[in-house]
Parts: structure tokens; sequence; C-alpha cells
């Protein structure tokens, strides 16, 4: 009895190993290593997530104490008011003509192992006001110019303010309104004649900033002209700068203008809030694609890539007349889970495509090593180099590509299933 028993256990095991063999069976076999393999996977696409939040909130502690996105808003001429019932308020009038220079150097902030880019923006503003200012209601004995400003920018340094050639200070920091939600930097209270027909002013300050710059102006007519270091500007708004003004050679240079038509430069405006065009332009200061979004990229392809080259690896088998071990195809997809977390680990420190071409030739290498040693045929083993390093080169080229990504990896792939096809067609059941 025993021995029958043992015989039906061998006879059993052998065609479970016939099975196992079969063309059927290593597909059952490749299909459950793979599905094994997520594991893993899953756990290298939460290591990126979990990197990536830790960098956005660096980043975010470096925009808080640096300075966040630059909203301009212009300068601005404040009277105090009194209406009908005597009331005190302001009375803010805007400039019939703006022009503003604007100078961003951009450089990196480091904590750490993560650095973003952070900007100085050094502007240089002229404006032309012509007010009306015969209206007895206006206290003309304290009047103040000054900038106005959003509370999230950063004003890090500012200049003597010039009022038709004389110089004042910058004195006082307070809201435009007690129901504004804009900063006001003025000059001291100053008397002006109510026959003033025209006032020239002139304002240089810096601003720390990250992020973008928004350009608004109150001024009837706003003109801005920016130049900047930075080579990957990214510009959006409803007015887009002038084409023939845009020039890149070592950073950038624009141009823009921004009418306000509704804008009576001649009359106050009680609100400063609601007067500003409806049009604006927005220059980013960010990178398009960090190492984080180009990671992510990759490993969404990780099943595909691990498909491809156990699919080698099968071909190999039957050309070969060979058969490989279930380990050795864990032991493969294992590797090729590792190039994810070492291209991660050495993006933080390297930047992308030096990671890249690191973890790629490791375990490439690895693979080539692997394949010889158990196929031992060299023929194989430069098979397998030459396939995998095929199918990274294509890989790097698709996370890299944004417009084209999608026709470019359809056609890789309609290449390479021709080629199974190819090498598959004469397959027998």
């Amino acid at each position: 009895m025993e021995n029958q028993s043992g015989t039906a256990d061998k006879l059993e095991t052998s065609n479970f190993m016939k099975f196992l063999n079969s063309s059927f069976g290593r597909f059952i076999l490749i299909g459950t290593v793979t599905i094994m393999l997520l594991i893993p996977l899953a756990r290298v696409i939460f290591l990126i997530e979990e990197r990536k939040e830790r960098a956005e909130n660096i980043k975010e502690e470096i925009r808080s104490e640096w300075g966040n996105d630059f909203f301009y808003s212009g300068i601005a001429l404040r009277i105090p008011f009194k209406d009908a019932k005597k009331k005190a308020s302001y009375l803010f009038y805007f400039p019939e003509k703006e022009s503003n220079k604007l100078n961003v150097q951009v450089s990196s902030k480091k904590r750490g192992i993560y650095h973003f880019p952070v900007f100085q923006c050094s502007v240089f503003s002229k404006a032309n006001f012509i007010p009306e200012l015969n209206d007895p209601n206006l206290d003309l004995e304290h009047a103040q110019i000054g900038l106005l400003s959003d509370p999230r920018c950063r004003i890090s340094d500012i200049g003597k303010l010039k009022l038709n050639g004389k110089e004042l200070e910058i004195e006082e920091e307070t809201y435009a309104k007690s129901n504004s939600s804009k900063l006001f930097y003025a000059t001291a209270p100053f008397a002006i004649d109510k026959s003033t027909t025209k006032i020239n002013v002139d304002l240089n300050y810096s601003v720390n900033g990250s992020g973008k710059i928004v350009l608004q102006g109150h001024a009837k007519k706003n003109q801005f002209t920016m130049t900047s270091n930075w080579t990957k500007p990214s510009f959006t708004g409803s007015s887009l700068p002038d084409p023939n003004s845009f020039k890149q050679q070592k950073g950038f240079s624009s141009s823009w203008k921004i009418m306000n038509i509704a804008q009576n430069p001649k009359h106050g405006n009680l609100e400063p809030n609601r007067f500003s065009s409806t049009d604006f332009a927005s220059v980013e200061f960010l990178e398009s694609i960090d190492h984080y979004q180009l990671n992510e990229r990759t490993v969404k392809y990780a099943i595909l890539v691990i498909l491809l080259t156990f699919t080698v690896f099968y071909l190999i088998e039957l050309i070969g007349k060979m058969v490989i071990h279930p380990i050795h195809y864990l032991m493969v997809g294992l590797s090729l889970i590792l190039f994810y977390a070492i291209l991660l680990s050495f993006s933080e420190q390297f930047g992308f495509a030096y990671s890249y071409l690191t973890a790629s030739i490791g375990i490439i290498s690895l693979l080539s090593w692997y394949a010889y040693s158990v196929l031992r045929s060299l023929k194989f083993s430069l098979t397998v180099f030459m396939a995998i390093s095929i199918l990274y080169s294509f890989l790097y080229v698709i996370v890299n590509l944004e417009t084209y990504a999608l026709i470019v990896g359809s056609l890789g792939l309609f290449v390479v299933l021709a080629a199974i096809m190819s090498f598959t067609r004469r397959l027998k059941v």
C-alpha cells in the first residue's frame, strides 16, 4: 500500500511538473509571480508618495519663511476724506500711467536633501497721477503716497519714494482701509496743493518670494517689463506677454501692456480692491517636472517592464529548449522592483537622469550575470543584456516625453508585440 501511495504521489508530482513546464503552465507561472511582485511594488509606490509629501512639507516651510507668491498691486495716492455724514474715510487716486521694470533673480534654497527655487524681485516703478483735488471734503494736509501690497508678499527692502523729484521716506505699514485686505506702505502725511494737476512718483523696492508673480495694476495704462535668469518661465493669465518682446538667452525678458479702460485717474475711489483691471499676467518660477513626478511616471510602467522581461526569459526557454526554475523568475522580478527603490534614493541626491543611468546599469549588469549563471550560455546572457538595455532606454524616453509620450509608447509596444508574435507564431500546444 505504501509503495502504491508513493507511486501515486510521484505520478501526481510528475503530472504537475509536466503541466508547469508546458507553454500554458509557464504562462500561469509568470502570471502568478507577477501578482506576487505587486506587494513589494505597492510598497515602492507608497515610499515615493511618502517622500514626495515630505518634500512638499519642506517646500511650504521654506515658502513661509522666505516668501510666497508675489501679487503686484501698484502705487496709490491716499487722501483722507469726509462724506456727507462727516464719516472719515479715504479716497484713493490711481495713476494715469504706470511703468514697472522687474528684475527677478532665481536661486535655490536647500534644506537637507531638498532644494526648491525661490526668487528675489527688484521692482523699479514710475507713476504719473493727474488728480482733481477741488472737493472741499478732502483733507489735503494729510495726503500720502505709497505702495499697495498683498499681505502674502514679503517686501525685503524698500527705498525712498521720489515725489516730483523730492525724496520721501516710506514710514508706515497699515491696511489701506480698515475693511481692506491690502497693506499700504506709505510715506508720512504731507500737504498737497489743490491746484496740483500732475504728480510724478518713482519707487524702488525688493520682494522675496517663490512660486509665481502675478501682475495686475490699478493704473489706466500699465506697462511691465521683466528680466530674469530663470530659463523655464511659464506664462499664464488673461494677458500674455508681447510676442515681439520675448527673448530667451541665459534667462528671459518679456513685457506686457495691461489696460484698465474703466479707470478714471482724475477721480478718487473709496475702495482700492475693486478698481484693478480684470486682466492679469502671471509668471511661474517652478520646476515643471521634479524627480518625484519622474519616479511616479517610471513606476507606472513597472508591470509592463516586469512582463516584458519575463517574456524575454520565456522566449529563451522556448528557443534554448530549457526550463527556468520559478525561483529564478522571482529573483529576476525582485531585482526589477529594486530598480525603482535605487532610482528614488539616488534621484533625491543626484537628480533623475544620473540616477536612472546608475540604477539601470546596476540592474542590467545584475540580470546579465544572473542569466549567465542560470542559463550557462553567453549568447543568452547577451540577449538578456541587449533586451533589458533597450527596454530601459525606451522607458527613459517615454518618461521624459510629455506631449508625445502616448504615441511613442503605443508605437513601441506595437513593435514589441510584433516581435513576440513573430517568435511565438510556431508555438505548439
